[in-house]
């Protein structure tokens, strides 16, 4: 009898644990695309890609703040700029690609310029004096 009643207190525990990966979500999943940037910052898409966005890391902790919103596509930075390109989701998530956002983020002060037309990324880009040389990474 006793045996059987440890199989019970396992089972028991077991059934416990498994509700609460279905509940919280499972503990062994990570990012599905990470970059490091500069400062902090970093690309980060969580559970498919269309969920790229722009973050800026919490210093000694896994969370983070959304900088660019998702879809980021591509981007470049160097040590006092970062460029993104974006297309937006709709209400259904479902990723918009006849539009296309662009931003400016100064690493330095955080400031976050967009979402931007082209023609505005553009003249911003040079009022900021952003590099040419950074060039855009496209995400696969």
């Amino acid at each position: 009898m006793r045996g059987c009643a440890m199989k019970e207190k396992l089972y028991c525990l077991l059934s416990i644990f498994a509700v609460a990966i279905l509940v919280v979500g499972c503990p062994f999943m990570g990012l599905v695309y990470e970059e490091d940037l500069v400062n902090g910052y970093a690309v980060w898409a969580t559970d498919v890609m269309k969920d790229a966005a722009v973050v800026k890391k919490k210093k000694g902790s896994s969370i983070a703040i959304e900088v660019v919103p998702a879809t980021v596509f591509a981007y470049g930075w160097n040590d006092d700029f970062i460029l993104a390109k974006q297309h937006p989701q709709k209400k259904d998530r479902k990723v918009d690609t006849s539009i296309t956002y662009w931003y400016i983020v100064e690493v330095a002060s955080g400031n976050v310029h967009g979402p931007l037309s082209e023609d505005e990324f553009n003249k911003l880009r040079t009022k900021l004096k952003v590099p040419a040389e950074i060039s855009f990474k496209t995400i696969q």
